[in-house]
């Protein structure tokens, strides 16, 4: 089951099968779904990109401090012409695709492959989708979420969705981490 482990925003988007989140903080939003790998496994995540994308050992973090050791099943896709059938040959499971639009082209064959699937899935885009990227994409989602770093932390901003008009909402980084209840230098350990 896919899930962000923000309770409020969990609750938000809970009956949403696609949810795409984007950030203009690059560094933020990979660790934010390293995070929701973690959190989310058993799950099937498609990386898109020719290099990077995907740190094991931060996903092994994760899992560590939510205490969830379960399997991560991981494909790639190389090349544009590779994403919409490396994300239909994942069948009808829930789904994490990190960067989808990456190569910014093949945009409805992407958009095509994503909506096929009965499986509930998790968007993760370095495009800022207030300029740029696919309007069936936009469309396509039931919730659009932007997560902006903040002075004291970061900020989830919900742009789209089916149940609420757009709000912020406000964490710690240390929320990010799982570490908010921690005491004394255990909370500085990631």
């Amino acid at each position: 089951m896919l899930r962000t482990g923000f309770a409020f925003l969990d609750e938000i988007i809970e009956k949403d099968q696609i949810v795409e989140f984007f950030s203009p903080d690059e560094e933020l939003l990979r660790i934010f779904y390293h995070r929701v790998i973690a959190l989310s496994s058993p799950v099937y995540v498609v990386v898109v990109s020719e290099r990077g994308g995907l740190d094991p050992y931060l996903v092994k973090r994760f899992q560590r401090i939510f205490s969830n050791e379960e399997e991560v099943y991981i494909r790639r896709a190389f090349k544009a012409e590779d994403v919409s059938l490396t994300i239909e040959s994942m069948g009808d499971e829930d789904l994490i695709i990190i960067d989808p639009y990456h190569y910014k082209r093949e945009y409805t064959r992407i958009v095509a492959a994503i909506r096929k699937g009965k499986g509930r899935k998790f968007l993760f885009s370095f495009l800022d989708r207030e300029r740029e990227g696919s309007i069936f994409g936009s469309h396509t989602a039931h919730s659009i979420i932007k997560i902006v770093k903040s002075k004291r932390g970061f900020r989830f901003i919900v742009i789209k969705s089916v149940i609420t008009k757009e709000i912020e909402i406000p964490n710690s980084i240390w929320d990010l981490y799982g570490k908010v209840n921690e005491e004394g230098l255990l909370r500085w350990l990631v």
